[in-house]
């Protein structure tokens, strides 16, 4: 007897799923669809964009013509601009009628020289000031902002030249100590920025004032100083009285110095010298006592 096997119909097989997978747009099309909304958008998501991390983004972002000043500014305010993102906005003529925007591609630390200098010729003196001291410009725009400042120095106003004095940087400061008036050197002297050096680089200049001699020496900070009282013995403006006194207080290698130092009178020279034997003959005194 033959056994047949028979498939029982009745039972289903387990249905196969059927899993779809939905591809995920690249980031290449994310950055084109962002790129595309950037060239249109308004209000709220344009000012989101400003901060967009990418270059494709922001480039179209230039071309929306619902970007005004102040989301300009923003974007200025990103030290992490590209330096191709700032030569547009820099280029854009229409933008550039703008002050506020002048002023911070100016600060900008990626706006290209070619595109700063001209620009420098505009700027407020205050704003002129603030470049000075800010940090992430240029050492050359500084200096630059510095020279615009001090060029015009002698026809600023009295209470603008005390706040240079006051508040301006290290170079600002120490070319407002040949002032013509006594107010603002002393501002000067108090310049936190201001530096020994500065001092006595201006104590030994041909053009130096008295009225800077008689300020440094009535500073209780800046005349106790080792460079500016040798500089203040060279000064053609320091009293006899004081030019003794300081004297006393250096070293008798400075001395020798100072007596061969043509920027000195020759009346000072001779007795600076006369001291110099002096004090050379005592030491030698000295020497043979505690010899004997």
């Amino acid at each position: 007897m033959v056994a047949f096997l028979t498939r029982d119909t009745s039972k289903k097989e387990p249905s196969r799923e059927v899993v779809s997978f939905v591809r995920k747009p690249s980031r290449e099309s994310q950055l084109r669809e962002e790129a595309n909304k950037a060239r249109s958008v308004t209000g709220a998501l344009l000012e989101n964009l400003l901060y967009h991390r990418a270059p494709e983004v922001l480039e179209a972002l230039l071309e929306n013509p619902h970007l005004g000043e102040r989301q300009l500014a923003l974007l200025l305010s990103r030290r992490d601009l590209s330096r191709e993102i700032v030569a547009r906005i820099a280029q854009n003529k229409e933008w550039m009628k703008s002050y506020r925007l002048k002023l911070a591609l100016v600060k900008h630390p990626r706006t290209p020289r070619h595109l700063a200098l001209p620009l420098l010729k505009l700027l407020y003196l205050f704003d002129l000031m603030g470049i000075a001291i800010t940090e992430g410009v240029p050492a050359e725009l500084k200096r630059l902002a510095e020279d615009a400042i001090l060029a015009q120095r002698e026809g600023i106003a009295l209470g603008q030249r005390l706040t240079l004095a006051r508040r301006g940087s290290q170079r600002i400061a120490a070319g407002l100590l040949n002032d013509s008036n006594r107010e603002v050197i002393e501002a000067a002297l108090l310049n936190p920025a201001l530096t020994e050096h500065s001092i006595a680089a201006a104590l030994l200049r041909e053009q130096a004032i008295q009225k800077l001699t008689e300020a440094v020496v009535a500073h209780p900070r800046w005349s106790n100083r080792y460079l500016v009282k040798v500089a203040l013995l060279r000064n053609q403006h320091l009293s006899l009285g004081r030019f003794i006194g300081i004297l006393s207080e250096l070293p008798i290698n400075d001395l020798v110095d100072l007596a061969a130092d043509p920027r000195v009178a020759s009346n000072l020279r001779e007795y600076v010298a006369r001291v110099v034997e002096t004090r050379r003959s005592r030491t030698k005194t000295r020497r043979i006592f505690i010899q004997e």
